[in-house]
């Protein structure tokens, strides 16, 4: 891609003003501010993530030599059964905007972590840069190279992995890891997250004016699509928030450090709504979703309260609420309450679950699991003395409370994931062979994914799907590769397959004509290495106009369109669609193409009378 000028003044005037910041405020100063926590004042851990990320993007996607279309399908957690989208999903990305997103947000956050974290084992303060740098004490792990550019990096990948794992359906992306970097962060260097979420906005603006120094647009309706929040990974974002916080919590406790309670309550809060903590959103059906944002920020505000008291709260027991009264109830009998009125709920729930006809076995442990989570409160209060030592604090309770919210973040995931594909997964018989891959198209072909383990309800995971479908039984994969509702839209799409080492695009196209009074008959052609396939044919549309007591229909076949007469549900007879300006007949009807306004048009006619049969269908 060549280099505009634009893009050329805009790197110089970058350069420029971080060289002025670097000249008025002191040369030595920067290196000074983080020698004492990273190897000659640099984050290597966070540099060496990212180009590992960026690299996987280049390379294993193909990003090198198609940056706008990187490959994806491979890389995606279809399922526990495909071991290499579970391991590559989290560094995987689907679009240069989506890697440029989350490569700003760790090169944001990461580094705040990776200076609470430092390069030097704890014990070393009193040394300086040079002594740490050439101390080899302490074993491989507390090696400053080591931790630096091995151990950090490691760190995040696993966390990726961890918030692939747990991904609520099929996943793709860093942002787990993200998000994770983020609550760390937070709890540990609150103000300074806070100034790394404005620096983030930063550079996400800045990627867009290198990339597209100049846009053009002009009023025109775009392709249907999901709203963009829809296709967002709350779930795994959630998680990877508070595995972040947890992470952080356990590095303040080992080190004795308590931020503020003011700086953690506001930087949380501020952090959580401008990143999106509050997205939930949910399929309606029927191309509607919901977006519930007053919950979710209810959620934020409740969220931020619970991890302030886990940072900071204090040690002490939990008051007595009723402990001012006479004969108020102890922990231990209110915890016996609670555990009941839990269990009774679970039971009525479940009775529900039955009566309404949702499959036992999944109700049953769907219902076993949520209860057990909610009673995991109770628990130390009821257990025997000799097991807890000590009351319960309010600080304890809380982090006790962010264990089971990413409990019941993660692990609901589990059965989407534990999937694998049905018999005779590939639907209709039109579908080209690409590798382990077949790719087809289809109106209303019913999912072939279901459940590993048969939970008495196969048609759980079971859909109606229209588009190009790719599948391949080899990944547990069985998915739409182009939408039904682009192809009508742009008349093609392409859908990307492949592996490791090897990439093949299959290019699809839609041929279609709009009957009069009647919908549209159409045909979607399938391009691979120069040979096309037709891969599916709609059914014949009739037109709504009679002439002389006879229908039309157009027909799609295999390899052309068909014009059908039939008279009291009798065919008199079929004719292909004749080319532009020319003219075929059946029986005492003849058809004519022509265009008109740039767009093709049949028309059958008569002695007497001429009419509109159909319409080439238009594409943007």
């Amino acid at each position: 891609m060549p280099v505009s000028p634009t893009q050329i003044v805009l790197l110089l005037a970058l350069g420029g003003a971080l060289g002025f910041v670097w000249y008025y405020e002191g040369r030595g100063r920067w290196r000074s501010r983080f020698d004492d926590r990273f190897l000659y004042g640099i984050p290597w851990g966070t540099l060496v993530t990212i180009a590992v990320v960026v690299l996987f993007y280049l390379l294993a996607q193909g990003g090198a030599r198609n940056w706008s279309e990187p490959l994806t399908l491979p890389f995606v957690t279809w399922s526990y059964f495909y071991p290499t989208g579970l391991l590559t999903s989290g560094i995987a990305h689907g679009s240069p905007q989506h890697l440029a997103s989350n490569m700003g947000g760790t090169l944001a956050f990461a580094p705040i972590v990776e200076y609470a974290w430092s390069h030097y084992p704890p014990g070393d303060a009193e040394s300086t840069g040079q002594e740490r740098r050439s101390d080899s004490s302490g074993g491989l792990l507390a090696r400053p190279w080591i931790r630096a550019v091995v151990v950090f990096p490691l760190l995040l990948f696993g966390i990726a992995f961890v918030t692939a794992l747990f991904s609520f359906g099929p996943g793709l992306g860093f942002s787990g890891a993200v998000f994770a970097l983020l609550g760390f962060a937070v709890v540990t260097y609150p103000l300074s997250t806070v100034i790394a979420v404005v620096v983030g906005a930063v550079f996400g603006t800045l990627y867009s004016a290198l990339s597209e120094p100049v846009v053009r647009e002009v009023v025109e309706t775009g392709t249907p699509a999901p709203p963009a929040w829809a296709g967002i990974a709350f779930q795994a974002h959630l998680l990877g928030f508070l595995l972040g916080v947890a992470l952080g919590i356990g590095l303040l406790w080992r080190r004795g450090w308590r931020p503020t309670t003011q700086r953690v309550f506001f930087a949380t809060l501020l952090v959580g709504i401008a990143q999106s903590l509050w997205l939930l959103a949910t399929p309606g059906g029927d191309d509607v979703f919901f977006l519930y944002r007053g919950a979710g920020v209810v959620f934020v505000l409740l969220l931020t309260i619970l991890v302030t008291v886990a940072v900071t709260g204090s040690d002490r027991p939990l008051p007595s609420v009723l402990g001012r009264f006479d004969r108020a109830p102890t922990r231990r009998q209110l915890a016996a309450v609670w555990l009941g009125l839990v269990m009774l709920g679970g039971v009525f729930i479940a009775g529900r679950a039955v009566i309404a006809g949702q499959p036992l076995v999944v109700s049953v442990v769907s219902i076993a699991l949520l209860t057990t989570l909610l009673a995991l409160p109770a628990i130390p209060p009821l257990a025997p003395d000799r097991w807890v030592t000590s009351p319960i604090s309010r600080r304890r309770t809380a982090v006790v409370g962010l264990v089971v919210l990413a409990l019941l973040v993660a692990l609901p995931s589990l059965p989407i994931s534990l999937i694998t594909l049905g018999d005779d997964p590939v639907p209709g018989s039109g579908g080209v062979e690409v590798g382990d891959y077949t790719v087809t198209y289809e109106e209303n072909a019913t999912s072939a994914q279901r459940p590993a383990i048969d939970l008495g309800g196969d048609d759980l995971l079971a859909s109606q799907q229209t588009g190009v479908i790719v599948v391949s039984e080899t990944r547990q994969l069985w998915t739409i590769g182009v939408r039904e509702e682009v192809l009508e839209f742009e008349g093609n799409g392409t859908a990307v397959v492949g592996g490791i080492g090897w990439r093949e695009t299959v290019h699809a196209e839609r041929t279609g004509w709009d009957v009069v009074g009647n919908g549209t008959a159409y045909a979607v052609d399938l391009e691979l290495n120069g040979e096309t396939t037709r891969s599916f044919v709609s059914d014949p549309v009739q037109a709504e106009a009679r002439i002389d007591g006879r229908t039309v229909a157009l027909v799609p076949t295999d390899d052309e369109f068909l014009i059908r007469v039939s008279e009291d549900g009798s065919r008199i007879g079929d004719t292909p669609v004749p080319a532009t300006g020319e003219t075929t007949s059946v029986g005492e009807l003849q058809f004519s193409t022509e265009r008109s306004s740039d767009r093709l048009r049949v028309f059958a006619e008569t002695a007497d009378i001429r009419l509109l049969v159909a319409e080439r269908e238009q594409y943007s």
